[in-house]
């Protein structure tokens, strides 16, 4: 036998057979890596995509190669002349030799001219070029059974079932569904749906091919009704007597549940990005800088450095000394002037987030958040939230983000943020808050809302700061009451003055105050948000105008609460500091005579 050293020499020498297998191998695995192929790629519901908000983007992927697939497909945007801006979304993908699957991005856009580039490699050709989405309104989609339906003519674009995703946090791209199956989905997509639905979402039962409607099981057994129409949460679910092939736009025009309308193809306004939430903020995190001590110090070092050092100098034989003693007094004030002029927030941690939280049934709701951290350490920070489904995007994105955007089920975001610098960032998901008691003390008004009572319970009655409610084109302003939340014609006003007053008061706050000037009224600069915040969720266009709710003649109120946020709607751990945080609530109320009815 021989000596292990020599045995692991020979081991080590590279033959010509040696060197010829390790290259061959070396290449298959390369071209195993870089041989794929993106065979479909789907934006939205509809094939458009909803600015301001999170998008489905779903891509096949297919694996022609002969060996396996297992890698990270990295996805991001760029803008102009820039590489990479923003953050890298990132999704695990193991994909078998001869087998294709889909992959799902959750994708936050606010911007018509971003390029996107999906990445799977290190090769210049393992990558493939996505088209930017068209803009449009939320989308009205024939679900299909790939099966069965999926070549049937519809006047409406159809959207495979497999492909609903598994959280609520990703379907504000969708206004209605049009059903004429049963879907085969697991439990979390029928949950999904459900909460879309309870949360203002539209459902059209169609009949099938048998010429019956679908039969439902399981949590979606609440379809299985034998009226025209119901009330599902703030949603609605109305049977039509046709089959998809007969079914027109026209026949699933409701008007209980509000469309945001975006128009296809137009800029979305600066304000309405996640860029003006984001960018005020920022202010409430800016640097703070001890002036008086930088100039107390200036002085010093000009006394120090001059005429005082060159009195000592004069006292010394050896000029080595006072050479010493020149560079001592020049390294000890850039010491100090290093250690005053990087102190930020108080050397510590701090979190800024807004919060819209959309009721959905009980403690349950689809939150929106607009997050700004503030970070004394320089650190790599994973940030995430107690939620199943965590989607995360990056904001303000004019440079690349050093860091990784895992979205979807147990989601984070893993940042690279340095010393004293903060980063703005956007979440969405559905979350546990507080199971507000809403109760109808007193609805006056035949149609038109004359004044509406409610009870919220004394506990939360304390949390609440301001309110409004929205009935048609009109908003009403809260006031405490012994009897509980009032709303009356005495603070009505036209929503559409309440949006443009909103916008106007909004740009002040976007984009002052200057640079270094510290907000001292946290809670006032978080209250300049909330009207702007209401606009948003009514579908603005801008901040001069808002859509319309629905008709007033329909026995339904939205209302607005806005109150401190929940610790279940924070970034969970404690690596990232206090975090204080509003949040606006959003109810849909019914008329006691009319609820359940349409």
């Amino acid at each position: 036998m021989p000596h292990p050293a020599l045995r692991l020499q020979g081991e080590g020498r590279c033959t010509g057979v040696n060197c010829f297998l390790r290259i061959f191998l070396m290449l298959s695995t390369a071209v195993s890596v870089s041989a794929l192929e993106v065979q479909q790629v789907k934006w939205g519901f509809d094939g458009q995509v909803v600015p301001g908000r999170f998008n489905l983007l779903s891509v096949l992927v297919a694996s022609p190669a002969a060996t396996p697939f297992d890698g990270t497909m990295k996805f991001y945007k760029s803008r102009g002349l820039a590489e990479r801006v923003g953050a890298v979304y990132g999704t695990p993908c193991f994909l078998s030799p001869q087998t294709a699957r889909w992959l799902q991005f959750y994708v936050y856009i606010d911007n018509q001219y971003d390029q996107w580039r999906l990445e799977w490699g290190r090769t210049p050709d393992d990558h493939h070029d996505i088209e930017a989405p068209k803009w449009g309104p939320p989308a009205r989609v024939l679900l299909s059974d790939s099966e069965t339906t999926l070549n049937t003519p519809s006047t409406f674009k159809q959207f495979p079932e497999e492909l609903f995703p598994t959280t609520v946090a990703a379907t504000r791209g969708l206004e209605s569904l049009l059903l004429d199956h049963a879907p085969h989905w697991e439990p979390a997509k029928r949950k999904a749906f459900l909460n879309w639905l309870r949360a203002g979402g539209k459902v059209h039962l169609l009949l099938g091919a048998d010429g019956r409607y679908p039969v439902f099981s399981d949590e979606l057994s609440v379809l299985n009704f034998s009226s025209e129409r119901v009330r599902i949460g703030a949603g609605v679910a109305v049977r039509h007597g046709a089959i998809a092939r007969d079914i027109r736009r026209q026949d699933v025009q409701t008007d209980d549940v509000p469309m945001r309308e975006f128009k296809p193809g137009e800029p979305a306004s600066a304000t309405q990005t996640a860029e003006s939430f984001l960018g005020t903020l920022a202010q409430l995190s800016q640097r703070s800088y001890n002036w008086s001590l930088i100039y107390i110090l200036a002085i010093a070092y000009a006394v120090l450095a001059g005429p005082a050092n060159l009195r000592a100098g004069l006292k010394m034989a050896d000029y080595r000394l006072r050479i010493a003693l020149l560079l001592a007094t020049v390294a000890g004030f850039a010491l100090l002037f290093n250690l005053v002029g990087r102190r930020g927030q108080g050397e510590a941690n701090v979190i800024h987030s807004l919060s819209y939280a959309r009721s959905i049934d009980g403690d349950t709701y689809d939150v929106m958040q607009w997050i700004n951290v503030f970070a004394a350490r320089g650190a790599h920070y994973t940030i995430t939230h107690a939620a199943a489904h965590n989607l995360y995007a990056t904001g303000q994105d004019y440079e690349p983000v050093n860091g990784l955007i895992e979205s979807g089920k147990d989601g984070r975001f893993v940042v690279d943020i340095p010393m004293f610098s903060r980063r703005a960032f956007l979440h969405e998901a559905e979350m546990k808050g507080a199971n507000i008691p809403v109760k109808i003390v007193s609805w006056d008004g035949a149609g038109t809302l004359n004044q509406l009572v409610l009870n919220v319970g004394p506990d939360f009655t304390k949390q609440i700061l301001e309110g409004w409610v929205v009935q048609g084109d009109q908003i009403f302003a809260m006031k405490f009451t012994k009897a509980g939340l009032e709303f009356g014609d005495s603070a009505k006003q036209p929503l559409q003055t309440f949006a443009s007053a909103s916008g106007s008061q909004f740009h002040g706050v976007a984009y002052g105050p200057q640079q270094g000037n510290t907000v001292t009224n946290v809670e006032g600069q978080f209250r300049n948000l909330v009207k702007p915040l209401i606009a948003w969720s009514l579908g603005a266009q801008d901040f001069t105008q808002a859509n319309a709710s629905s008709p007033s003649s329909n026995g339904r109120v939205q209302l607005f609460l806005f109150a401190h946020s929940p610790e279940g709607f924070g970034i969970t751990g404690s690596e990232l500091g206090h975090e204080t945080g509003y949040v606006l609530y959003h109810f849909d109320l019914f008329k006691p005579e009319t609820a359940g009815k349409i």
